[in-house]
């Protein structure tokens, strides 16, 4: 009995080793391909919702608008889907 325990346990060790190292190989893997800040900084802008909202806020600020037109059924620029 003792045997099968010991077996047993070291079996489970390895599982947990493996699960340890493959986890850390996909972290690795998705930092290696993450974009850097500098490359998401389309993301940081001030969207508004419509050209309406932009308009004002644009008056409000002194700001000039940047006008993006989506002709996508699904598009979505704020999401980054376009």
């Amino acid at each position: 009995m003792k045997r099968i325990t010991i077996f047993l346990l070291s079996l489970w060790l390895a599982n947990v080793a493996s699960a340890a190292a493959s986890s850390q190989r996909i972290l690795a893997r998705y930092q290696s391909l993450r974009p850097a800040a500098k490359d998401l900084g389309m993301y940081r802008l001030d969207w508004a919702d419509s050209l309406d909202v932009a308009l004002k806020r644009a008056a409000k600020e002194k700001r000039p608008v940047c006008l993006i037109i989506i002709h996508a059924k699904y598009g979505d620029i704020a999401s980054g889907h376009c």
